[in-house]
């Protein structure tokens, strides 16, 4: 068995414990998504996916579970958080290949960026979505308004409940400084990575590149990326989000 094989089994190994995700895995692989012989077994369905499709599968189920937690649809519009988080993971993980720094870290970090939202929805409901539409028709960002009557914001809760989950520093510092790459000391450039594509996903969705603004700016500094490249930035990502759409159910 070379090491190619030898990594696909550690991982076969670990997913057939889930039965609903080995399930779904064999579906989405015998789908029309991906077409040719039915694969019979998950040592097969996860050679010809790739391990890149497989993580974005997990995603989608562990999205589906946050979606409903308690208090939180009564909060927030959770699919249109959910889609925002998809989208910052591939334009991170976009960023970082194109920066050489590490693609697996910031698509995690991407995807979990804005986990702390979900935390504030689940404890404080209605509150807390009272208090982005107020700042959202006031034009202040959701980090000032959560820090002004909650004494902490999102990025700083999902930052400590992902330390407390034992995920790599650099993920969790990312999280908690990707408002504020500057605070990130050593891990700057990937919370700079991070803060660059949530912004670049907010354009996406807005359907037009938004203004260059002063954290914006030293954040392209910081990872050395000129304000030129940001149109193919933008493209290299919605062309990765049309590969992957089908697997994370946007």
């Amino acid at each position: 068995m070379d090491r190619a094989e030898h990594y696909i089994d550690q991982v076969v190994n670990l997913l057939s414990l889930d039965q609903s995700l080995t399930a779904e895995i064999l579906k989405k692989c015998n789908g029309a998504f991906f077409g040719g012989a039915p694969a019979s077994d998950m040592f097969e369905a996860v050679s010809r996916i790739g391990f890149y499709e497989v993580y974005c599968m997990v995603v989608a189920m562990f999205g589906a579970k946050t979606k409903a937690l308690p208090g939180v649809r009564e909060a927030i519009d959770a699919s249109k958080l959910w889609k925002h988080t998809v989208v910052t993971a591939v334009a991170a993980s976009t960023l970082a290949k194109m920066t050489d720094n590490s693609d697996g870290a910031a698509f995690t970090a991407g995807l979990l960026h804005d986990i702390g939202k979900l935390v504030l929805a689940s404890v404080e409901g209605r509150r807390y979505g009272d208090l982005l539409a107020l700042a959202e028709s006031t034009g202040q960002s959701s980090r000032d308004a959560e820090q002004s009557v909650f004494e902490t914001n999102h990025a700083e809760i999902g930052g400590i409940l992902l330390e407390q989950w034992k995920l790599p520093p650099e993920v969790y510092i990312a999280v908690r400084f990707h408002h504020d790459p500057a605070g990130a000391g050593s891990d700057a450039p990937l919370a700079a990575i991070i803060h660059l594509a949530n912004w670049i996903a907010h354009g996406i969705e807005a359907g037009k590149p938004l203004p260059l603004t002063a954290s914006t700016g030293k954040a392209m500094i910081s990872v050395r990326i000129a304000p030129s490249e940001v149109p193919k930035i933008n493209e290299a990502t919605v062309k990765a989000l049309e590969r992957v759409k089908g697997l994370l159910e946007m």
